[in-house]
């Protein structure tokens, strides 16, 4: 009986190890820039990825654009043919994406710190931790994801009567070095010694999400690198099988599905839901924001990855601009200066429709648009393509640093802006 037992449990632990899903690998896996200079070539890059397996790591915006895209060595060849055809300039700018993805390794057992990437539950712990040790630290869970993970929210306030800045972390689940700079900013309002650091933490009030999406985080670590969107099974399918997730940062409910290659692609990455808000997560968010009293919040900062921008509303339109735009442009360009002087990264700045590419139902949009906050930005960190979304994580204290000065400067011109006022 007992050797019965024995044999059953192992058989029961190798299914269950069995079913655990591997991390996809991507040895050998090359990243291509495309230069796509026309319409022409435009109309027919699209269409590369219906006949052949590649991965294109930007949304298509249009021509006189360059172009990052996965390709594994199986189609490399032929992928390599059709650029030619087309008349498409190309450079390779990864020759194995695997060797990369190992420089971002996590290290699943250090304690928290800003020199590796880490995994959810040490994140969580870390927030935990702090709100434990300082009273002056309001944390809460503001929902919950498809999955059932909680979204941790980090309010400071040391003094009654401050306005809000609000920051928002890694919505889009490959870009982790979006919680890590977050997550950075945080500690340094928390335990820096930087007297301007420690100012700005009596001055305003911070309210920190520093992992809105906690599931397809978690999917990146575990399953699929390359992973975007959330992980809700989205009621489509194709070849492949069951399709999953919404890109979240096209479910906000402004201008939403108005403009955007792939939003209504159900299997793409991109894919911005069949309706608005659909999305527990994004409710949970908007629920979170809406919490607050009407012109609490007079800043709201959503840090992605990559390029090096300072992304403005609108991103519907590359011909609308919001009534206060020269200002935002102001902020913005302050915020460029002191993260320029660290290191001497530098962020371009303006409308995300002019800049990057007109797309519809992203969270700085609606902050602007529906709650009236009157500057909300996107930033998207670095770099400007070397390793793109693949961050080494050895750059991730100097990330912190270039953008915690952008912030000092940042805010120091929204207040002679008069923002909050």
């Amino acid at each position: 009986m007992k050797v019965l037992l024995v044999f059953v449990l192992i058989s029961l632990a190798a299914l269950a190890s069995a079913r655990k899903p591997f991390a996809a690998r991507y040895d050998n896996f090359k990243v291509y820039r495309a230069f796509v200079e026309d319409s022409e070539q435009l109309e027919e890059f699209k269409k590369i990825h219906h006949h052949l397996q590649i991965h294109i790591l930007h949304e298509i915006g249009g021509p006189n654009r360059s172009y990052d895209v996965i390709v594994g060595p199986l189609f490399q060849r032929a992928f390599e043919q059709v650029l030619h055809d087309l008349q498409v300039q190309y450079d390779i700018i990864v020759e194995d994406l695997q060797a990369l993805l190992d420089e971002s390794s996590v290290d699943e057992d250090a304690p928290m710190d800003w020199e590796t990437y880490h995994p959810l539950d040490v994140i969580y712990d870390w927030v935990d931790e702090q709100c434990d040790q300082h009273d002056y630290l309001e944390c809460q869970v503001i929902g919950h994801s498809y999955e059932g993970r909680p979204i941790k929210s980090v309010k400071l306030s040391k003094r009654e009567g401050n306005k809000a800045i609000v920051i928002e972390g890694n919505i889009h689940a490959m870009e982790w070095i979006s919680s890590a700079t977050v997550t950075y900013i945080l500690n340094q309002l928390i335990n820096s010694e930087d007297e301007e650091m420690q100012r700005l933490s009596e001055e305003f009030d911070w309210i920190v999400m520093p992992m809105v999406n906690p599931d397809g985080f978690v999917y990146t670590h575990d399953v699929e690198r390359l992973w975007r969107k959330n992980r809700r099974p989205n009621g489509y399918s194709n070849s492949s099988g069951p399709c999953y997730g919404i890109d979240m940062n096209r479910n906000f409910d402004y201008h939403w599905s108005g403009a955007g290659w792939g939003i209504e692609d159900p299997c793409d990455h991109w894919f911005g839901g069949d309706e608005p808000n659909s999305e527990r997560e994004i409710l949970a968010l908007q629920e979170f924001v809406n919490s607050f009293e009407d012109g609490y919040i007079r800043a709201y900062l959503a840090f992605h990855a990559y390029g090096q921008y300072v992304l403005l509303p609108y991103g519907h339109t590359n011909t609308e601009f919001p009534p206060n735009y020269d200002q935002m442009m102001r902020i913005a360009a302050a915020f460029a200066d002191g993260a320029e002087d660290a290191f001497g990264s530098v962020f371009t700045y303006g409308a995300s429709g002019l800049l990057n590419y007109v797309v519809s139902g992203a969270a700085k949009d609606w902050a602007y648009g529906v709650k009236d906050i009157p500057f909300t930005c996107t930033v998207e960190l670095r770099d400007k393509g070397t390793f793109g979304f693949f961050l080494p994580s050895n750059q991730i204290t100097e990330v912190g640093v270039e953008v915690t000065e952008g912030l000092k400067s940042l805010v120091a011109k929204a207040v002679d802006e008069g923002i909050f006022d």
